[in-house]
């Protein structure tokens, strides 16, 4: 028997007619690594949290899950052998500050003191933590929550470590620094890894296993490259990451690239270019300004660090900006600010050449809809029907075609009953977007909107925003989602120690990144002349392979 058994597992979820798991059957060995993915709402983040008795949900279960030839049985008193790290760190923090945070696990199984502190302070070099240990958990993003929600999971040694999309709130370089410490847990103490995941281009070199849900049920599993090539020749292709589709759409022979230095290697086994892309180049804004911001300064308690230190941003009217940097940097406080939901400490705010101040918050809100990185903040009713119901009659707005065609595109027609808590983070991301667009505001301001997305909802996405682009509104998002941003925005900034340090369009930004760029653009940056950054770029200068 596998480490890991899953024997025709069905679960329903409470008042649910449709199993959320359907008989799936899953052998894992010891130290393997696996990732799952699959659309939002196809039942990954259920299966993880039916591993690990303590968090099961509520609901009927039929089928067996073995782990280690024991029978997983009703919960019991609390385990180590099984870390989760949930995709929403909000569900996992309890302790007001970091260090209670992370020894809160400790305590719970009555470690020792002693024990206790050499955990603590290794884990806490490893992680190069040493800032955190004295901030509240409530001043940090959502990206440094969920390296401290890793850091108490790992001091509990676990056996298994369970991860729900742990990357979706990572800047790229966390992502790396991340994943490079899965793989050393993975390769260096044989730790078994189950991991949910949407975003596969960095995760795919460390799979042993792949496995595609859909609707509860496996459709896909095992040897990445094969189920690549199977997701490839069925309707799913958006799922299969930037290196191996350019390798399928070339009808590339030989093994399956997944990393950009095999994919170098295929590359150079034959002749691709015909021309050298030329990009095109995006005209100079010259609509007028929408927002101008002057020297803000923001902290928020006094005698902290600053979070925005003499920062200075202009918008123009029609732009689809793109605002990235590492966690903490200060986007999601910056946004916030020019929505007007928090004053800057100094400087100036202009909304339409008028003072941000001077508006009234009824007009404002009229003009900006803003989406925060925790769409669980959105809601008010206890279902997405009255919620959209409630904004519909608010704004004096009818639920007509046009808005039925938004739930259509944004596939949450099913949604509409549930409880926003009750929803995937996919698909309560989309739930938020679509009750924010019934207002038709003018500017939207949108805090990680990728976050959680499969990619067909993210393509999804990216038309509603470029169509809305193409109509006059003006949109500012803070992303980490690099593909998305070269491929759609049309501008791109980068916020460093509370202030926007370089900015341009997608071409100009990316060039040169070794972590904030592409896929495509590190495959071919070793070539001169050769600045690509998307796979439809690349498709436009190379020679299919006689």
């Amino acid at each position: 028997m596998a480490f890991i058994e899953l024997n025709k597992l069905t679960f329903t979820y409470p008042d649910c007619i449709n199993p959320a798991i359907r008989n799936l059957s899953l052998s894992i060995d010891k130290g393997q690594f696996v990732v799952l993915f699959g659309a939002s709402g196809s039942g990954k983040s259920t299966l993880l949290k039916l591993l690990k008795k303590e968090i099961q949900p509520h609901g009927t279960l039929a089928g067996d899950i073995f782990i280690n030839g024991k029978l997983v049985q009703e919960p019991s008193p609390v385990t180590k052998e099984i870390g989760f790290v949930f995709q929403d760190p909000e569900n996992q923090v309890v302790a007001d500050d970091v260090l209670h945070e992370m020894v809160f696990g400790l305590e719970n199984i009555g470690l020792p003191t002693n024990e206790m502190r050499s955990r603590v302070a290794e884990m806490v070099h490893f992680f190069g933590a040493e800032a955190l240990l004295e901030k509240k958990t409530q001043e940090l993003s959502g990206g440094k929550k969920q390296q401290v929600n890793l850091a108490s999971v790992l001091l509990m040694q676990p056996d298994i470590l369970l991860l729900d999309e742990p990357t979706a709130q990572l800047d790229p370089v966390s992502t790396r620094e991340f994943l490079d410490m899965i793989k050393r847990l993975n390769e260096e103490f044989g730790m078994t890894i189950i991991m949910a995941e949407h975003r596969l281009e960095e995760v795919l070199p460390l799979a042993d296993q792949l496995v595609m849900m859909e609707s509860g049920e496996v459709i896909a599993k095992g040897d990445p490259r094969e189920v690549l090539t199977q997701v490839w020749n069925s309707t799913n292709r958006a799922y299969v990451p930037s290196i191996p589709s350019l390798f399928f759409y070339m009808k590339g022979n030989g093994m399956v690239p997944l990393t950009v230095k095999e994919g170098r290697s295929w590359i150079q086994t034959g002749t691709f270019f015909k021309n050298t892309f030329v990009p095109v180049k995006n005209k100079e804004s010259r609509n007028k300004l929408l927002i101008n911001a002057k020297n803000i300064l923001f902290h928020y308690e006094k005698k902290k660090e600053l979070i925005l230190n003499e920062l200075d941003f202009t918008l123009a009217k029609g732009e689809f900006y793109a605002l990235m940097g590492g966690n903490g940097s200060g986007k999601s406080t910056f946004l916030k600010l020019i929505a007007g939901l928090i004053k800057p400490d100094s400087g100036k705010v202009f909304f339409e050449t008028k003072p941000l101040k001077a508006w009234k918050q009824k007009e404002i809100s009229k003009k900006i809809g803003y989406l925060p990185q925790n769409p669980k903040l959105f809601f008010l009713q206890d279902t997405v029907r009255k919620e959209m119901n409630y904004i519909l009659e608010q704004w004096g707005f009818k639920h007509d075609q046009e808005v039925q065609s938004l739930l259509e595109v944004l596939e949450i027609t099913d949604l509409l009953d549930s409880h926003p808590y009750d929803l995937s983070g996919g698909e309560l991301q989309k739930a938020a977007l679509a009750c924010l667009l019934l207002r038709k505001p003018e500017v939207l301001f949108l805090d990680e909107p990728t976050k959680g997305l499969d990619p067909i909802s993210k393509e999804n996405l990216a038309k509603i925003l470029t169509d809305l682009n193409l109509q006059g509104i003006t949109i500012l998002m803070s992303t980490h989602d690099v593909e998305f941003a070269a491929q759609h925005a049309t501008k791109c900034g980068m916020m460093f120690q509370g202030k926007i340090t370089a900015e341009g369009t997608p071409e100009q930004f990316f060039k040169g990144n070794f972590f904030y760029t592409t896929m495509v653009q590190r495959l071919f940056r070793y070539l001169p002349d050769h600045h690509m950054l998307t796979i439809q770029e690349a498709l436009k200068c190379v020679l299919q392979r006689s």
